[in-house]
């Protein structure tokens, strides 16, 4: 709670702090549709299944619609 004047001595309200925001936060982005993935999003994520070398992600859109996906480092193509 943030307060200023009279109501920063009546109540002892501390002074508000400075927000630090990262801007180091990376999303990942879906293998089919290269679309950020949202925290809350439904989506599947798992390792390459020819060479396990690459973390493939697919959204929900793209997983209901068995959109294929290639892998970066082998080119391993999946459904």
């Amino acid at each position: 709670m943030e307060c200023e004047g009279a109501d920063q001595a009546r109540y002892k309200c501390a002074p508000p702090r400075p927000t630090a925001m990262s801007s180091s936060i990376t999303l990942p982005v879906c293998s089919c549709c290269k679309r950020h993935i949202m925290p809350n999003d439904m989506c599947v994520k798992f390792d390459c299944p020819s060479c396990a070398g690459e973390l493939v992600w697919r959204c929900e859109s793209c997983r209901e619609a068995a959109r294929g996906y290639e892998c970066s480092k082998c080119h391993f193509a999946g459904p």
